[in-house]
């Protein structure tokens, strides 16, 4: 059944060798779940909440990956961009941590829409 749904002996591999991938790249991973609530806290956000947060966005996200996408990749948020927000957005500007996430979120959901305002075709 998972042979047929995902194309494995296909692409060369079997679900032993996927199984393992998988528990080798959590394993790899796991220490973002350590990480960011440690960051994130320094800049005023509850440990728990960070945890939970964490936990749940990279799973989530790397479980859709496997299952819409069939594409076998982890995502997890990035290290130097938890150091950013907390040191450089929170601690060095004074930003409180509730405005920085929400200006965050805001230019994040622009960047597509960016896109469309530039005209790539070339009418000359």
């Amino acid at each position: 059944m998972l042979d047929k749904l995902f194309q494995l002996s296909e692409r060369g591999t079997t679900v032993k060798t996927e199984i393992l991938a998988g528990i080798t790249t959590f394993i790899t991973m796991a220490y973002i779940l350590f990480l960011a609530p440690n960051i994130l806290s320094l800049a005023g956000m509850d440990k728990d909440a960070v945890l939970i947060a964490t936990a749940l966005g990279a799973g989530l996200v790397t479980i859709s990956m496997g299952l819409f996408v069939n594409y076998p990749i982890a995502l997890a948020p990035g290290v130097g961009l938890l150091a950013f927000y907390s040191f450089t957005v929170v601690l060095g500007m004074g930003v409180t941590w509730q405005t920085a996430l929400g200006c965050g979120i805001h230019f994040r959901s622009r960047i597509p829409r960016i896109n469309t305002y530039i005209d790539t075709t070339n009418d000359r």
